[in-house]
């Protein structure tokens, strides 16, 4: 299967973000920006390699680069679909929330401190969509207001399940 149907399968569609694929290579590189509309990263990320926790270029699935001392965050494309903005820590979760009309950021990480003062000073309501567990209840502590996904994550949900778990806010 390409890239291009892989990421399809997982409900995005790359025409619709700054994303290259290198098809011989099996990989997807998404561009990360800052609130200046400058690039300040990217996220790799290769379906066939194996889930490793350390950010590894050559063998993990995902691999993140952030500029140093910038922020640097996926779904700012959908900064002004609606008041609230929603966190969250991986792409396709952030992407699963774009497709049903919300703004929505992924923060990369369950523990987004270096956009703490970022958040606070946006002048908007902040709704985080957690994983479950201690990285979930991190996230969480950055938001107005909070939903934990039970057994799995928004990116792996069935839309019916997505539309549950937003229902909590």
């Amino acid at each position: 299967m390409s890239i291009a149907q892989h990421l399809l399968d997982r409900h995005t569609d790359a025409s619709r973000y700054s994303v290259i694929i290198d098809e011989p290579a099996g990989v997807a590189t998404f561009l990360l920006f800052d609130l200046s509309g400058a690039v300040s990263g990217y996220q790799q990320y290769r379906p066939a390699a194996e889930k490793v926790r350390k950010n590894d270029q050559q063998r993990g699935r995902y691999f993140t680069y952030k500029s140093t001392g910038r922020h640097a965050v996926f779904g700012l494309e959908s900064w002004r679909w609606s008041r609230p903005l929603y966190i969250v820590e991986g792409i396709f979760d952030c992407v699963r929330l774009h497709n049903i009309g919300y703004s929505a950021i992924a923060t990369l990480s369950n523990d987004p401190k270096q956009l703490a003062e970022w958040l606070w000073t946006i002048n908007r309501p902040i709704y985080a969509v957690c994983d479950s567990g201690d990285g979930g209840e991190k996230l969480a502590s950055f938001a107005h207001r909070h939903v934990t996904c039970d057994g799995g994550d928004l990116g792996s949900m069935t839309n019916d399940e997505v539309a549950r778990t937003l229902a909590a806010f």
